[in-house]
Order: structure tokens, then sequence, then C-alpha cells
């Protein structure tokens, strides 16, 4: 005898407007090179503001001491 099934057995998956987790994953390598241009353009724009220097730059290890500013003695006001 056959049996019959009264409607489809389907399963959703998540999704978000069009965008469900397999075709996320395909926009993962687009994303992470627009996300590091973007970094490195704030990082370029905001290079010579003195709030980033003191709060940013000049705490990386290596290259920080790139914006430390030396005045020499006989330039100084006092």
């Amino acid at each position: 005898m056959v049996s019959y099934i009264s409607k489809l057995a389907t399963k959703t998956a998540p999704h978000f407007g069009r965008v469900n987790s397999s075709n996320l994953m395909s926009y993962i390598p687009n994303l992470a090179i627009w996300g590091a241009a973007s970094t490195a353009g704030l990082f370029v724009f905001t290079a010579g503001w003195p709030t980033f220097q003191d709060t940013f730059y000049k705490k990386i290890p290596i290259l920080g001491s790139y914006w430390e500013k030396e005045i020499p003695p006989e330039d100084r006001i006092n």
C-alpha cells in the first residue's frame, strides 16, 4: 500500500533579507578586504591629528617613537 504525504516537509534556513549563512560565507573575503582598506584609510587620514597621536599612535610598540616630538632645549619656552 502507498502512503501519501499531505504536505511537504521543509525547513527554513535562517536568513537576514536575502543573505543566509551559505551566502554570507561567499561575502566574507570581500568584507575583509573592504574592512582592512577602510581601517588603513582611517589611520592615514588621522595620522596628523594630535588627539589620535596621543591616544593611539604613540602607544604602538615599535612605530610609536615616530610621533614623539623632541624639542631642543634652546627652543623650549619655560
